[in-house]
């Protein structure tokens, strides 16, 4: 069986080998490749700043930590504590997708970030974290398009 979410899949249960291969021939023929790299190039037009950088930290930080009728109006947030701190570290110093000479950093180097933690996660949660990385850092892009408010940024 296959759980269907915003075009990514979210769970695959099956029981024989023609079932895993029916769920694999529809994640293929449904995957929308153009759409998804389109998303990935719009990430390079936009940046924030080190403030907001560190607002986006301080929030995912609290995150975990919010009563549930919070958590209700927000995407959920799948890296942990450990992983945000990488993610800062990262921020200062690597060498591909650190913030720039002014401390801004584009959202396609902050995504590389988030997914350059996730590497370290098991196999059970390395998708979901894969996805949930694109999906906050198209939340905050849409926040600076002024299309919604972003939690993160606010």
């Amino acid at each position: 069986m296959c759980v269907w979410t915003d075009g990514f899949i979210g769970e695959v249960k099956v029981k024989n080998l023609e079932q895993l291969s029916a769920a694999i021939s529809t994640l293929l023929r449904i995957y929308n490749s153009s759409y998804h790299l389109y998303h990935l190039e719009q990430l390079t037009k936009y940046s924030i700043t080190e403030q907001q950088f560190a607002q986006l930290i301080g929030r995912c930080r609290m995150y975990p930590h919010l009563p549930n009728s919070m958590k209700a109006d927000l995407s959920p947030l799948l890296f942990g504590d450990q992983m945000m701190a990488n993610v800062v570290k990262d921020f200062y110093r690597d060498e591909s997708f650190c913030r720039d000479a002014n401390g801004n950093i584009n959202l396609w180097k902050l995504y590389n970030l988030f997914t350059g933690v996730n590497k370290s996660s098991y196999i059970d949660s390395f998708l979901d974290r894969s996805v949930n990385a694109f999906q906050l850092v198209e939340q905050i892009k849409h926040g600076l398009e002024n299309r919604n408010d972003s939690w993160y940024l606010n």
